[in-house]
Parts: structure tokens; sequence; C-alpha cells
């Protein structure tokens, strides 16, 4: 097989929201050949795992479809605009089940455990975005943002705003090593607002 190559930027530099704390998400997808390519620099598919999650209307492959631009191309073609859009997505009802049942993990290590605060407190931000990005697919929106949440979940109070974003910079903390690290006081006061982001996601999947 011919050594393809295609990479792909997609996410905040696509969407025009990059912002000092973003990364550049980058896609290589390759096939019928080795490659030295970094995996902490670029997410890695073969085309026919792209065109098997295309098949199945995957989340991620309509955020390529909605987000990603051509940077190279072994073969002067462009993969995922030749694929079209992927099939539909029928399964929000079951991934949206499943990042509600990672919040509450994170939740309940939060409420047993304070070893690891800012661990629980990413991945409770982790299941809040995906259940909000999979649930407004369901439904025919996009928004793949680091924010969807609150564009699904309007008129949040001062103090759930607040616990957000501090859900949000625990994110970046554990994944980046990006930012200024939680007080004491602000762990406590998010960890007091989970159950009630907890119950807005239950409200949804009613």
């Amino acid at each position: 097989m011919k050594n393809l190559l295609h990479i792909y930027a997609f996410g905040s530099i696509c969407r025009g929201d990059v912002a000092p704390d973003s990364d550049i998400d980058l896609l290589a997808i390759t096939s019928g050949g080795s490659n030295e390519l970094s995996r902490s620099m670029f997410s890695i598919y073969s085309h026919s795992k792209i065109e098997k999650i295309w098949n199945e209307g995957n989340p991620f492959a309509w955020h390529l479809h909605q987000e990603s631009k051509l940077l190279h191309s072994s073969d002067s073609s462009d993969f995922i605009f030749d694929l079209g859009g992927p099939a539909s997505y029928s399964k929000a009802r079951e991934d949206c089940e499943r990042f509600l049942e990672i919040f509450r993990q994170a939740l309940n290590s939060l409420r047993t455990d304070n070893s690891s605060v800012v661990f629980d407190l990413s991945a409770a931000f982790l299941g809040l975005r995906n259940f909000s990005t999979c649930f407004l697919l369901g439904i025919g929106r996009y928004d793949f943002s680091r924010g969807v949440a609150l564009n699904l979940m309007s008129s949040l109070s001062a103090s759930d705003l607040t616990a957000y974003r501090i859900m949000e910079r625990a994110r970046l903390l554990c994944t980046r090593g990006y930012g200024d690290s939680l007080t004491a006081l602000e762990e406590k006061r998010t960890i007091s607002a989970l159950p009630r982001f907890e119950d807005r996601m239950i409200g949804f999947l009613e």
C-alpha cells in the first residue's frame, strides 16, 4: 500500500477562539508504512479508522467534519472533505449516560477522598463538557468548544458559573500544567456546587 499522510488542524484554532491557554490540535491520518510522528504532538489515526468512525457517526467524526483544516496531503487530496458528511449520530443518550457516570465518579471521589481534588475536578469538567457536546449533537447542534456546557446550561447562578470556571482551571492544571493553583476555599465551594450540575444533567436526560 502506498504510504499516505494527511495532516489537519482542528479545534479552537479552526474555530477562531484561540486563547493564551489554548493548545493546537493536530491530527495525522497515516497508512501504508511506518512513521516517526510524535504522539505528544499529533492525534494519530489510520485512514481505515477514520472511515470507521465516520460510518458510525462518532462525535469525533462530526468534530472533524465541522472544524478541521487540511495542512498537508501526500497525494494532493483532502481525505476528510472527500468522505462527505458522517453518518447520523445515534448514541447520544448512551454517551450522555456514560459521561454523567464519569462526572458522578469524580463527585463521589471528592466526597470521600481529598488527596486528588484537582484531578477529580478535572474529571468532573471532562464529564460535563462531553455530556454537553453529545447532548447538543444529539439534537442537531454542533458545539465542540471548551465552553459548550455554558451554552447548554444557560442561566447559571454566579456561584455556579464561578464553580464552572474553577473546574475548567482544574482541567488545564491537570492536563497542561497551566494556570494558578486552586485555593482550599475555591475547592470547597466548587465541590458544593457539583450536585447542582449533576441535577441539570439528569434533567436533560429526562
